[in-house]
């Protein structure tokens, strides 16, 4: 009973995300590459690291790679740029406005 509620947690190693950020030089690209599935409970995770590579430089272009990730169906439509965008101003936590772009999960 104890290993099936371990292995339902959100930690379990099958639901965790493995984040790559990289940037250039002068940190006008950033590149979040993400491996593992994403899921409600770590999503929120995921916009803080938006959020902060975002602030690194005015301007800076974000690439949010989720072509290695698995991505819950429920998660999808909130894995948009726009969907991410929004959470960040509803929060009052993001950076000047700057471009995002979204590789999406495979299917």
């Amino acid at each position: 009973m104890r290993r099936r509620a371990m292995a339902m947690h959100p930690s379990a190693s099958n639901r965790k995300l493995k984040i790559l950020v990289s940037a250039d030089a002068e940190a006008h690209i950033v590149q979040i590459l993400v491996h593992g599935c994403v899921s409600a409970v770590n999503l929120h995770a995921l916009d803080l690291v938006v959020r902060r590579a975002a602030t690194l430089s005015p301007g800076t272009n974000v690439v949010l790679d989720l072509s290695g990730a698995q991505a819950w169906d429920s998660v999808r439509t909130d894995l948009r740029p726009e969907s991410i965008t929004a959470r960040l101003t509803a929060q009052g936590t993001a950076p000047a406005p700057f471009p995002l772009g979204v590789i999406p999960p495979a299917p």
